[in-house]
């Protein structure tokens, strides 16, 4: 069937089959199993705990890509903007050097002819040049590399520069360019610390321009700098994994609020074998080094999908997210929030197998009205 001529329904399976809603599990293992194994998953992964100390800052304060690594066979580097002007919304620059193993991740369409260890993704667009956002390099052929991080430049398209905390973002392709300056703050969120895999988040300041069809637009407020390192199974095989022998994470979901001029809200949902895995929210404000997950029942559900599904570069369909709802219930009321946002911008194919947009949103805070505008990146390979 055609994309075009494609339509959701909207009937009770249809509904159980593909709207997310992490109260409730539409398959995969049973209670018992599930329990053992999302504790055994987290253990290896270093899952940030509620209220947890929050882990310093790396020693050195260097973030290396890893590219001819024996231990880490992926690196990820991003910029998160979620609130730009209009038309541009949200700024999206989220890459994967190597390959993860991950059902939700891999994009096996795009290897590169080096395989998927020395395979680059890059995605990078705003709301008005989410066309030609996606692309793939050679790390070995199409890429200049740092080993100190200092340096990641992909062909001519784009490069990250600079070292903690000043880094410089500048990206050129036809008819859109990019050229921010970049500031962390000194706060940082752990999501996953441990021997096997990394990642986490900087808080982030952002000022410079963006240029689409020569007419540029000055910029600047608060983002995230984002870094993840792990080991894959490509280190000891540079082949492809077939399709079932990916690890079946097929669920992700990753969201970034600016809730005023100092303060962020980080929302991440992570789905296994139809099942949540992971389910958090973390709080930071520039200047009080008070990042942590926040101690809360948080629940993402999935309200209505798009009428069309979101189509990736090898023809492969998504059920895309339309309207959607967090909750966040805490024992400390002030930590207490429900978002409610609905997906207004075109999309741009390229974190893991799933896409990258722009939203509206409205709920409260402390029970207290307020509105804004959210970035977010959305997966969903259950069905696949």
């Amino acid at each position: 069937m055609s994309p075009q001529a494609y339509k959701f329904s909207y009937d009770n399976d249809y509904r159980v089959q593909h709207l997310i809603n992490t109260n409730l599990s539409t398959g995969g293992l049973s209670g018992a199993a599930k329990a053992a194994s999302a504790k055994l998953i987290r253990e290896i992964l270093g899952v940030t705990k509620v209220d947890a100390k929050n882990p310093p800052m790396p020693n050195p304060v260097i973030f290396p890509p890893y590219a001819n690594s024996k231990k880490y066979g992926i690196t990820h580097f991003g910029i998160m903007i979620p609130d730009l002007p209009a038309p541009h919304y949200f700024l999206a620059c989220a890459t994967m050097l190597g390959s993860s193993g991950f059902k939700v991740y891999d994009i096996d369409h795009a290897m590169s002819k080096d395989g998927p260890r020395h395979t680059a993704v890059l995605a990078h667009a705003t709301a008005v040049s989410t066309q030609d956002g996606f692309k793939s390099y050679s790390m070995l052929d199409e890429m200049t590399i740092a080993k100190d991080g200092s340096l990641i430049k992909f062909a001519e398209d784009l490069e990250f520069s600079g070292l903690y905390p000043h880094y410089r973002l500048k990206s050129n392709r036809e008819n859109f360019s990019v050229d921010l300056q970049l500031e962390a703050t000194g706060d940082i969120t752990w999501f996953c610390k441990s021997k096997v895999y990394n990642h986490l988040s900087l808080l982030t300041r952002y000022k410079g321009t963006i240029t689409t069809h020569g007419e540029s637009m000055d910029v600047s407020g608060l983002c995230t700098y984002e870094y993840a390192r792990g080991s894959t199974p490509y280190l000891v095989r540079n082949k492809s994994i077939p399709e079932f022998a990916k690890f079946p994470f097929d669920t992700f979901s990753y969201q970034v609020i600016d809730l005023d001029d100092n303060t962020q809200l980080l929302l991440v949902l992570l789905g296994i074998v139809k099942s949540p895995f992971l389910v958090s929210a973390y709080l930071r404000t520039a200047g009080k080094n008070g990042t942590h997950r926040v101690n809360a029942t948080v629940n993402f559900e999935v309200l209505n999908l798009q009428d069309q599904p979101a189509v990736a570069p090898d023809g492969s369909l998504t059920p895309m997210v339309k309207d959607f709802r967090w909750t966040i219930v805490a024992q400390d009321k002030k930590f207490n929030f429900e978002i409610n946002g609905t997906v207004d911008t075109p999309m741009v194919f390229g974190l893991g197998r799933g896409f990258i947009g722009g939203y509206k949103w409205k709920g409260t805070r402390a029970g207290v009205a307020t509105e804004g505008r959210g970035y977010i990146e959305y997966v969903d390979q259950r069905g696949q």
